[in-house]
């Protein structure tokens, strides 16, 4: 769903403790990202081509699946609940999600295609965008069980070990590992400059260190960030225009530097991911409903439709690759 601002409740804005040596005490490896190893020699079947999105062309929002090349849309949950919020495992081979299936926003993981379900999370509170570490042992996601306002947790990827990461009393929201698992990216409300109206900005999180730093600092609601694969870059949509009612896709450094405006159109513009080469952008593109799915070159240019349909098509992300 798009956010247009916080849902709920704001209060003031604490200070982060220290967390020294939260990597080990989470259990997460840090991966060191570089260039393929060397093949067998033997050929490698064709790599797929799959972009996992949310519909509600059903009636419903549900997870569906495309397969590129041939265009063909398959809905992988199909559950009258609302199903929402999801990303892949790095192998490709699950989502984890949140549904109100069960009455109430949990967290799930789900075999594609197989469908076998996991619940992952049991509380009262509302629970949402999951997102995996890129070594699959851990689920990073947003809550508000222990605050009104919702902060970052990291869980096991089997629901187990809840840790809080973030205490900061402010709304927050869709985290996102860095490729090599020590950076968390998130949307929160927060200022742009000092006396500004609080709106949506992103901020990244060392799980080492504890160290906090905001990384935009622009007017309008800025939110869904998601690393590159090299881990070097970060996409997020920025609402921009007269009363923030328009929306483009940006992208900058990690560490916030060098912002560069993707779309830069009258259309608003939403939730991009990356493919997992890195050289394009998948994306939500509409001013609310309809919203289709639409591709885009890392650097701009040329746009091409990817799914033009009836309804809410958003969210998209690209399937990982196996390696």
């Amino acid at each position: 769903m798009i956010t247009h601002a916080s849902t709920l409740p704001l209060a003031a804005t604490a200070a982060v403790p220290a967390m020294s040596n939260r990597i080990l005490a989470l259990g997460l490896t840090t991966l060191t990202l570089g260039g393929a190893g060397c093949g067998s020699g033997e050929p490698e079947p064709p790599a797929r081509e799959h972009v996992a999105f949310v519909s509600n062309r059903d009636g419903n929002f549900d997870i569906y699946l495309l397969d590129v090349p041939t265009g063909e849309v398959t809905n992988l949950t199909a559950d009258p609940g609302m199903d929402y919020g999801f990303s892949w495992s790095p192998d490709g081979d699950r989502i984890a999600f949140m549904s109100d299936r069960d009455g109430n926003r949990e967290l799930y993981s789900m075999g594609v295609p197989d469908g076998a379900l996991v619940r992952l999370t049991t509380d009262d509170s509302r629970d949402g965008s999951p997102d995996w570490s890129p070594d699959g042992s851990h689920i990073v996601f947003a809550s508000n069980r222990d605050s009104d306002s919702g902060e970052i947790y990291v869980m096991a990827s089997d629901g187990s070990d809840v840790q809080r990461v973030t205490v900061n009393e402010r709304y927050e929201e869709v985290p996102a590992f860095s490729p090599d698992g020590r950076y968390v990216a998130f949307g929160a409300v927060a200022p742009f400059e000092e006396g500004a109206e609080p709106t949506l900005q992103i901020f990244r999180l060392d799980l080492e260190t504890g160290e906090e730093l905001q990384l935009t600092h622009l007017a309008g609601h800025n939110s869904a960030p998601r690393w590159s694969p090299d881990g070097s870059t970060i996409a997020f949509y920025g609402q921009v225009g007269p009363g923030f009612d328009g929306a483009n896709l940006l992208v900058m450094a990690s560490d916030g530097s060098d912002l560069q405006n993707v779309t830069d159109d009258a259309e608003p513009d939403w939730q991009p991911d990356w493919s997992p080469d890195g050289s394009r952008l998948v994306f939500a593109r509409g001013p609310s409903d309809p919203l289709d799915l639409w591709i885009i070159g890392a650097e701009g240019g040329e746009m091409t439709p990817l799914e033009v349909a009836d309804g809410r098509d958003e969210q998209p992300k690209w399937r990982p690759v196996p390696r």
